[in-house]
């Protein structure tokens, strides 16, 4: 059998389209699952795949009835495709602006209680890009804190807005306001209807809690470290049909919970240490430099943000 002729170090527009689907598929962590994002059927997908295997001369994956797994070169080859869609993408960007005109794509992922903290100034910040520079694009997605930061470390995001998951030297980041947060409970509750100054912390800890994936301050982590957490839900709207199940109390931000609140859904419980604030980042991987486009995103953001505190 004849081996596999060797990749040469060429690169052309074939294989810069090959390696965008390969980082997909990847990322999906199987054919199928890149379907929806590739646009593509799965017999076209693996025809693509096989086509770049057979560029590069090596096995990429693994496919069929054992499941989906990235040999060790395919691994190496994901990571410095990576690299070099990044640096692709970065000089389109840098042309763009030679010309007088921002281009290519700013993914941003955000916390899904930045709600409503964030809605006017995400909206404010999209909107002045995109009257100045048209033909610049913009993903948005919201998710979890935890997945905030995954994707910000991957370089799947350019930026993210979250109260952090936990701590990581791997990424910079700028403070953007504070998440006040307080606990709650749903209208059936037993504690529903129990005056404050009748809620030790030794009755709370007779309840279920739903967790949060946020890191918190050293005081609040005391706070929760002897409360019984039974139950966990990775995004904040999870969190609320937890909360309104009564089955279960949680932390929840202020902000978010008014909706419920006004309709008669929730009642916050105000015992000592049941309230703390979040402090919520923008952030970015220290490792990967800011774009113009995301660099000038994220400074307008900022001051969308500032200039909103300032008003208040």
């Amino acid at each position: 059998m004849a081996l596999p002729k060797k990749f040469t170090g060429a690169i052309t527009d074939i294989e810069i389209s090959l390696l965008r689907e390969f980082l997909e598929i990847a990322g999906a962590g199987g054919l199928t699952a890149a379907e929806v994002r590739l646009n593509k059927n799965k017999s076209a997908i693996s025809v693509g795949l096989s086509k770049l295997e057979k560029r590069l001369g090596m096995r990429l994956c693994e496919r069929g009835r054992g499941g989906f797994h990235l040999t060790e070169q395919g691994r190496m080859v994901q990571s410095a495709a990576m690299q070099l869609i990044q640096d692709i993408d970065r000089f389109a960007e840098y042309v763009g602006t030679a010309s007088g005109q921002l281009q290519g794509e700013v993914t941003v992922y955000v916390d899904d209680t930045f709600v409503f903290e964030m809605e006017e100034p995400l909206a404010q910040t999209i909107a002045v890009l995109a009257d100045s520079h048209p033909q610049l694009k913009f993903s948005i997605h919201m998710t979890s804190p935890v997945h905030v930061l995954e994707a910000v470390l991957d370089g799947k995001a350019d930026l993210g807005f979250t109260a952090l998951a936990r701590e990581s030297d791997a990424i910079r980041r700028i403070p953007l306001f504070l998440e006040e947060m307080g606990l709650f409970c749903g209208s059936e509750h037993p504690l529903h209807d129990v005056p404050d100054e009748q809620i030790t912390y030794q009755t709370l800890q007779e309840h279920a809690f739903v967790r949060s994936e946020v890191y918190q301050e050293k005081a609040y982590v005391e706070f929760l470290s002897g409360l019984n957490f039974k139950a966990k839900a990775p995004t904040s709207l999870s969190r609320m049909i937890l909360i309104l199940s009564s089955r279960y109390l949680g932390f929840f931000p202020l902000r978010f919970a008014e909706h419920w609140l006004e309709k008669g859904k929730i009642r916050e419980i105000r015992v000592d240490g049941s309230r703390a604030a979040n402090q919520c980042y923008v952030i970015s991987r220290k490792s990967r430099p800011l774009g113009i486009a995301t660099g000038i995103f994220q400074e307008t953001l900022v001051e969308c943000v500032t200039e909103r505190k300032r008003v208040r």
